[in-house]
């Protein structure tokens, strides 16, 4: 584990550290029920939407994450994040805003 995740919730660590075509298989543990994702112009609401999101993702890029900072408040994690694989535009930067409940992202937004 590196060093921003201590203290993180496991749900946001497990999503900024595994890759999209696992977190696919592993998103029950990671995203609530009726999360929100807000992703490059799409909104996925709903488990079902959430985990076809990252299904896609993984099956057509391999990307890797890499967490310059991150900031922690009760319920919220703001994460300053690097993608970078074989997606047009690599790398980008981005700024993740997640809500979490119960140990679950609830929801989360991507930004420039």
């Amino acid at each position: 584990m590196t060093d921003y995740a201590a203290g993180l919730p496991q749900c946001v660590t497990t999503y900024l550290t595994t890759s999209f075509d696992e977190l696919a298989d592993r998103a029950d543990s990671v995203f609530a029920e009726d999360a929100v994702v807000r992703d490059e112009g799409g909104t996925y609401e709903g488990f079902a939407s959430v985990q076809g999101w990252l299904a896609n993702l993984g099956a057509n890029f391999t990307m890797h994450c890499t967490v310059r900072g991150v900031v922690t408040r009760p319920g919220i994690v703001l994460a300053d994040v690097t993608y970078a694989g074989d997606f047009p535009g690599s790398p980008v930067d981005r700024y993740l805003h997640i809500s979490v409940a119960e140990d679950r992202i609830t929801a989360m937004t991507s930004s420039d």
